[in-house]
Order: C-alpha cells, then sequence, then structure tokens
C-alpha cells in the first residue's frame, strides 16, 4: 500500500511516499473499532492545533496516523461545494475499486445524496468546521448493506487559506467485488463543530480517546523521501 503526498502542497519540498513494510498485516492487528479510528485521527488534528484555528497541511506527518491511513484522504476545495482528493488511502480505492486519487470525493456517493454532501463539505471548508457524516449503503440481492462514518478535518494550506482537508471512511460490512456508493444516513445526526479560537463544547458524534500511541509490537510505516 503506499500514499503519494499532494502534489501542489510545497513544490520546495521533497514529494513523499508513505510505504507499508508489511501490506500483509494480519486483521487481528489493525484496530477492529472504526470509530476509534476516527477518534485518533481527530485527536492527532488537535494536537496540531496549537494558538491557531486551522491546523496547516504541512504540519501533518503520516508516521503519526499510522491506523488511518489505510482509511484516509487530502481533499482540496476546488470550487464552492466541490473537493478533489489530493492523497487516497488503499481503504478509499477498495470501495470504488480504481484509483481514488484526482476524483471528486462526490464519486462515493449516490447521485441523489450529492448536493447534501457539498453542503456539508464546503461548510467544512468555509466555516470552518469538523464534519462527521453518517454513511449507508442499502442492501441489495446477495449484497449485504454497508454503514459508515466520513469525517473532515479542516486544513490550511501554505497560504493560508483553509483549502484542505483531512479525511477519512470507515466501514462496517462487506463491500463486496463491485464499487458502491453511499447516501447519508438519516437515523444518526450529522456532527457539524464550527471551529472558533476554540472548539465549541458540544457532545460529539463519537467518544473521545487518547490518542493512540505507537506499539513496538506493531510493524510500523516506513517514511521515505524521494528527491527525484
Amino acid at each position: 500500500m503506499a500514499i503519494t503526498d499532494d502534489p501542489e502542497r510545497n513544490e520546495s519540498r521533497p514529494k513523499m511516499h508513505i510505504i507499508d513494510k508489511h501490506p500483509q498485516r494480519r486483521r487481528s492487528d489493525e484496530p477492529q473499532n472504526g470509530q476509534d479510528i476516527l477518534t485518533n485521527l481527530e485527536g492527532y488534528w488537535q494536537t496540531l492545533r496549537h494558538a491557531q484555528r486551522v491546523p496547516s497541511r504541512n504540519d501533518i506527518e503520516p508516521r503519526l496516523i499510522d491506523d488511518a491511513i489505510p482509511h484516509a484522504f487530502i481533499l482540496q476545495r476546488v470550487a464552492p461545494g466541490i473537493g478533489r482528493i489530493r492523497v487516497a488511502g488503499q481503504r478509499l480505492h477498495d470501495l470504488i475499486k480504481m484509483d481514488a486519487r484526482g476524483m471528486p470525493i462526490s464519486s462515493f456517493f449516490a447521485p441523489e445524496a450529492r448536493d447534501r454532501l457539498a453542503k456539508l463539505v464546503e461548510a467544512a471548508f468555509r466555516d470552518p468546521a469538523i464534519i462527521s457524516i453518517p454513511l449507508y449503503i442499502p442492501g441489495s440481492f446477495g449484497r449485504a448493506a454497508v454503514t459508515g462514518t466520513m469525517l473532515l478535518l479542516p486544513l490550511r494550506d501554505h497560504t493560508g487559506a483553509t483549502s484542505r482537508i483531512l479525511g477519512a471512511v470507515v466501514t462496517e460490512g462487506d463491500i463486496g467485488r463491485k464499487a458502491r456508493r453511499f447516501t447519508i444516513a438519516d437515523n444518526v445526526p450529522i456532527r457539524h463543530d464550527s471551529i472558533g479560537p476554540r472548539l465549541a463544547s458540544v457532545t460529539p458524534l463519537f467518544q473521545r480517546s487518547e490518542l493512540k500511541k505507537p506499539d513496538a509490537g506493531r510493524p510500523a510505516l516506513r517514511l521515505v523521501v524521494d528527491n527525484a
């Protein structure tokens, strides 16, 4: 599994590649609770805020979000309500059965959900805000229903504009061998936390936990710098 860094991030810096030295990890080696993955990712994002309202894209260190890497993506704002995927983990490729990089985030959603999605994506950029979207794929003959969550965490670019999002998608249920598209679940509230000088005091969609510390007994990712 490899994730290539955003080529527009900073042309003066070398490109980075994240290489999993152990791509055939046992399922038991990975976190079993997708919400824990999102909680840890948001916890890491919070550590980057410091005195800033929104963390910087350049501050993201992939090695510190090991568990989230397969589920994570970086989104770039290209127009109101439209975000294009610049970096994508393997699980995102698995969802749509193709390379997700360069595709709009709406590609993961059924047509009837895309207008609503656009408003949520724009709110994450514009307010800015933390957005957590409950996902659902109805079951059909021979295909199980799938539930999940998409988390959107705004980021500043090198100009200071909030034009990037650190996001992740976790799912429960078998996606199957063919691409499937999400709808937005109606039975779970959408989390929308506007960011001020300090985050609003609201009840999160999932329980916050401590940021997961590296596990010395688990293979880690190796960061490779490519100056070519």
